[in-house]
């Protein structure tokens, strides 16, 4: 009796493992997971997506430059300590992907859109490793790190970009972007295998930012 008491006791333990951190879920699941939460505007379900130790990144804009935001966690209808910049929580609180058919998923590295102008509807999957958007930004903002902040940079903020650029890069790395092209505009993804599992990392809102 004890036997057949641990043994479905490890059963029970191994499925809430595998709900929980999504060991088996394949491309076309955690697609339809991160525009379904997102949608719904289901701050839980949309958090079960992000894996624990590497978070989620946000590409904004300030100005004519790209900035980023790191969080463990969001709120997509409060202002908390895991908002994002403004206007972005509010924007995240409203936006809506509509009329997509995560069913139809083509793989490709064309992002089928051009500022406001959206030449193919539907999800576009990019190659592993194909696209640096955030480690490029992040580059950027060393390198002219004086232009865009008036002053020269100190060694200690140098060496705390390198560091956040290497980790940005082996992200990007092991990641695919996700292009979903719908009738209420461009929104953009990015999702990352680590051990097997996909997880959402990366949001990128400056890439169908045409206000700059």
């Amino acid at each position: 009796m004890r036997i057949l008491r641990r043994v479905i006791i490890l059963v029970i333990s191994c499925f809430t493992h595998i709900v929980a951190y999504g060991q088996y879920r394949t491309v076309q699941q955690i697609v339809d997971q991160v525009i379904h939460s997102y949608n719904s505007k289901d701050s839980i379900a949309f958090n079960a997506l992000l894996n624990k130790e590497l978070g989620l990144y946000f590409i904004t804009t300030l100005g004519v430059n790209n900035r980023w935001t790191y969080t463990s966690k969001m709120s997509f209808n409060h202002h908390t300590d895991y908002s994002i910049n403004d206007p972005y929580q509010d924007f995240l609180a409203q936006d809506q992907i509509s009329n997509t058919n995560t069913k139809n998923i083509t793989y490709s590295n064309r992002p089928f859109f051009e500022c406001e102008t959206i030449y193919k509807k539907g999800i576009f999957v990019a190659n592993k490793g194909k696209y640096h958007t955030l480690s490029e930004s992040i580059n950027f903002y060393k390198t002219h790190y004086s232009g865009i902040i008036g002053e020269e940079i100190t060694s200690d903020k140098a060496q705390e970009l390198d560091h956040l650029y290497s980790r940005v890069k082996r992200i990007e790395n092991q990641s695919r972007r996700i292009i979903v092209n719908s009738d209420t505009g461009t929104f953009i993804f990015y999702i990352t295998k680590i051990d097997g599992q996909w997880w959402l990392t990366i949001i990128d809102f400056a890439s169908a930012d045409c206000s700059v």
